[in-house]
């Protein structure tokens, strides 16, 4: 340091402003130095951007990427498979999240040389086309419904496809993949039979998530919970008949039960009690009446009657084996006490009202207990006839309820409304009710614990919340007793089985699965609605049994996508990566990953990518209703609100600000400042740029580089270095800070300020010249490098401009070299010295230093002039 202040030296106005280029005396000044050319826009906004953007994307550099990269690239194969979005309405934040994150990682690895495979994908069928296809029309027939919906998603797939493309999304658009093609379906039923063959796929009665306004099971992931759903909750009192041994001096004794589904009482089988816990004989002490309940919950239901309980006995739960109790609503029906754990005593009464055929733990009993499963409600949700005259035709959430309620009026203790979580339809938004029906499904119990284990070797990014997302996935899986994969529905893939009238056995073979696909290849995926039954039966099954019906049932979406891994990737292999929303572990990755080892005992995926979801500056969820929604589109080419941001904008605030959080903000604050980081890109590798105009790319030997130079390369090594590490785990949120603030503060405010003067007035070969023409060459193309998977289109233009140009496309050449010798610590160490010496000068000389140079110079062991200019 003190070496570097003794040879400190101010030299006002001292300057070159000439290379004796000019001539005469009346020499313009812009030409006597050697000034940055490019046709490159330092700017570009408002239409001109709009047009640029589809410029860029209707370019045969961009078109054509796909394909190249699968004929020419020689790199190991990189797999990402595409969850298909749903093909019912237009594209939404949502979308975009998805698609650009998939094209980010898609481009970073075509330029690492590997080969991708991705093939994009629409889920065409299921619930939400069909009402949206007939929602002008009544009554159709089922044909009709298929064409319509099949119009209807084939519209969407267009339209969607087109704004897909818009955003410059690198995919195989020539053969994207649509669940309602033939070749899709015909694989869809033969990994169907599959299935059924290895006994995984059987027919029973079970209750499953109904819903009365759409009339068809649900799965899991086509539910939304509202928080703040309010029930009628009760406790009613069931006169016992058989009582506990412990009890039998006493008379009159009611068992008490809380339910919050007071309209399940007509189907109550049972009252399960937990042997384990401790229950007590109580005596009201207003109405003198006994009751049993359990002992820890005494208190609580003390406080909701009103009334003190004063406990005459206690005892163990086992003592109520043989116990029996009279029917709550038909009361000549005497019924049982069952043992079951899932009686607990953390709220209600520790006796739990049993209706198999409307809750799966009552179903579990009922099973173990070889109970009848009883089911009183129909399609509709309402009671059938054998509910008896009061009820029948009455829907379970309005009337049929209140029916229940007032001939349950003499029994009932305490009434409340009951605020909590429930489950509602997510298409129409209406509750749903679990209900025991004959449906098909997938016996999960057999795969799961393996499907479990699979996770281990499943990569889950990003890694912040990896174990959390892992063991989240895990716990769903393990509590999933069956998935029901019919839907009684009309839009979707036939469930592709016969039954007998008489019987209800299933017919199905190898035999009928092949004739069914024949008769697509005639006459394509309507047939099992268009043909005469006896047409659609092989004549094999007619000769051996004439009574027969085909089945009405469709496969579940999820079964249509999850299935999707056998049907487009490359054979015996599996993706690389999976990438969806956060929602999906209840959805798509779950259903690929039961299927896949169910048919292929492995995991379909090595990687999974979860991403959040986009919320208004306020934190909110966006919906039409809220008048919230930001579309896309409109950030691509302005609207009333704001100003066309392009679509660099968008893709950069898409992998550098909504690629690792749950929850993401899109705001025009945001945006702007998104917008404001691709500008500063921009601008910074536009004069880098602009300087290679009469460079013609020769390699200048690193010792003959000046010291700020070689500062320049080790810095480009290190950022390049950083890169790779970020691209290990697609952190491009941590590309984007890294590339700001490279361009920012090292290359703008210290390199560029140090070699213009070289750049603009040594002579055009000069070594030194040449030197710093040679760094810029380095820094444009690695940094160009490392944005150009987020935003392609920025990247294209600039490479357009480029002089050293040697291919159609950025995305077609090959990485620049990066050099391990450029790496110096002991340089970057006099690199800090000297710039916190340069604020030290700037400190002491004031601000009117426009036309000082300072000069200083180093002691031998460096060798070196290193020239400032403020």
């Amino acid at each position: 340091m003190f070496k570097l202040l003794k040879t400190l030296k101010y030299l006002n106005n001292i300057r070159k402003y000439c290379n004796n280029k000019a001539k005469g005396k009346n020499a313009l000044y812009s030409h006597t130095v050697l000034l940055p050319k490019t046709k490159f826009p330092l700017r570009i906004e408002g239409k001109k951007l709009v047009d640029r953007d589809n410029a860029i994307n209707k370019s045969s550099s961009f078109v054509n990427l796909y394909n190249w990269q699968r004929n020419n690239l020689k790199g190991d194969e990189f797999i990402l498979h595409d969850g298909p979005p749903y093909a019912n309405g237009e594209t939404h934040m949502g979308h975009a999240i998805n698609k650009i994150l998939k094209d980010t990682i898609i481009r970073s690895n075509i330029l690492e040389g590997r080969k991708v495979h991705y093939v994009p994908g629409w889920d065409c069928h299921g619930l939400p086309i069909e009402l949206k296809a007939v929602s002008n029309s009544q009554g159709l027939k089922p044909i009709k419904i298929r064409e319509k919906a099949r119009k209807f998603a084939t519209t969407t797939i267009e339209t969607q496809k087109k704004s897909f493309m818009s955003w410059g999304v690198c995919a195989d658009w020539e053969n994207p993949y649509k669940t309602f093609n033939n070749e899709y379906i015909k694989n869809q039923i033969q990994q169907f039979y599959k299935l059924y063959e290895m006994k995984l796929v059987y027919r029973d009665v079970k209750p499953v998530y109904w819903s009365p306004s759409t009339r068809t099971a649900l799965a899991e992931a086509e539910l939304e919970y509202k928080d703040n759903h309010k029930s009628t909750a009760i406790i009613i009192k069931l006169k016992l008949n058989q009582i506990p041994d412990v009890l039998k001096e006493h008379k009159n004794i009611f068992a008490l039960i809380w339910t919050t589904t007071p309209w399940t009482l007509p189907s109550n089988q049972a009252v399960c009690y937990n042997p384990n816990l401790s229950y007590s004989l109580v005596q009201n002490q207003t109405s003198l009446e006994h009751y049993i309940l359990s002992t820890k919950l005494i208190e609580d239901v003390s406080k909701k009657l009103g009334s003190e309980l004063t406990v005459l006995n206690t005892f163990q739960g086992s003592a109520f084996e043989n116990t029996t109790y009279f029917h709550p609503i038909y009361k000549n029906k005497e019924l049982s006490f069952l043992p079951s754990n899932h009686a607990s005593e953390t709220k209600g009464t520790g006796l739990v009202h049993t209706a198999p055929a409307h809750g799966p733990d009552d179903f579990l009993v009922a099973l173990k207990n070889n109970l009848q499963i009883i089911s009183l409600v129909d399609e509709d949700g309402k009671y059938l006839d054998s509910a008896g005259s009061e009820l029948t035709q009455k829907y379970v959430f309005a009337e049929g309820l209140d029916t229940v309620l007032n001939m349950t009026k003499s029994d009932t203790l305490n009434t409340e409304d009951f605020i909590h979580s429930y489950p509602y339809d997510w298409r129409t938004k209406l509750p749903v009710i679990i209900r025991a029906s004959k449906q098909w499904f997938i016996d999960t119990n057999r795969i799961k614990q393996q499907a479990v284990d699979a996770l281990s070797n499943v990569e889950i990014l990003p890694k912040i919340n990896s174990e959390m997302h892992k063991q989240h996935f895990k716990n769903q899986l393990l509590k999933r007793p069956y998935w029901c994969i019919s839907r009684q529905r009309c839009w979707g893939v036939p469930i592709p089985v016969f039954y007998n009238k008489e019987s209800e056995d299933v017919i199905i073979s190898k035999d009928t699965i092949n004739h069914f696909c024949n008769l697509i290849d005639k006459h394509g995926s309507n047939f099992w609605w268009s043909l005469p039954e006896k047409d659609i039966v092989p004549e094999s099954i007619l000769k051996k049994q004439s009574n027969i019906k085909k089945g009405e049932d469709i496969l579940d979406i999820w079964f249509d996508s999850g299935i999707s891994w056998s049907s487009v990737l490359p054979k015996d292999k599996i993706a690389d990566i999976y990438l969806e929303g956060v929602d999906q572990f209840t959805g798509w990755f779950q259903s690929s990953l039961l299927t896949s080892i169910a048919l292929q005992e492995k995991a379909p995926f090595k990687t999974i990518y979860v991403h959040g979801f986009a919320v208004d500056e306020n934190g909110l969820k966006m919906s039409k209703s809220l008048g919230n929604v930001i579309n896309p589109q409109d950030i691509l080419e302005g609207c009333k609100s704001h100003k066309a941001y392009g679509i660099d904008t968008l893709r950069w605030w898409v992998a550098c600000h909504a690629n690792q959080d749950t929850i993401t903000e899109v705001s025009s604050n945001v945006l702007q400042a998104s917008n404001d980081e691709v500008q500063k890109i921009r601008s910074v590798l536009r004069f880098a740029l602009s300087t290679l105009s009469d460079y013609n790319g020769e390699i200048v030997d690193y010792e003959s580089l000046c010291l700020i130079d070689k500062f320049m390369l080790h810095v480009l090594l290190q950022y390049d270095r950083q890169v790779t590490e970020h691209l290990k785990f697609y952190q491009f949120n941590k590309i984007g800070k890294s590339i700001i603030n490279l361009l920012t503060n090292t290359v703008s405010a210290q390199y560029y300020t140090a070699v213009k003067d070289r750049l603009y007035c040594e002579p055009e070969n000069s070594i030194s010249r040449r030197s710093s023409q040679f760094v810029l060459l380095n820094l444009f193309l690695i940094t160009l490098r490392s944005i150009s998977p987020i935003v392609p289109h920025l990247a294209e233009e600039l490479y357009l401009h480029f002089p050293l140009k040697q291919a159609d496309s950025f995305f077609q050449t090959e990485k620049a070299r990066v050099d391990p010798k450029w790496e110096s610590l002991e340089i970057e160490n006099v690199m800090n010295v000297i710039f916190d010496l340069k604020k030290e000068v700037n400190k002491t000389v004031g601000a009117n230093t426009v036309n000082k140079r300072i000069v200083i110079g180093l002691d031998e062991e460096l060798k070196k002039e290193v020239e400032f200019r403020r």
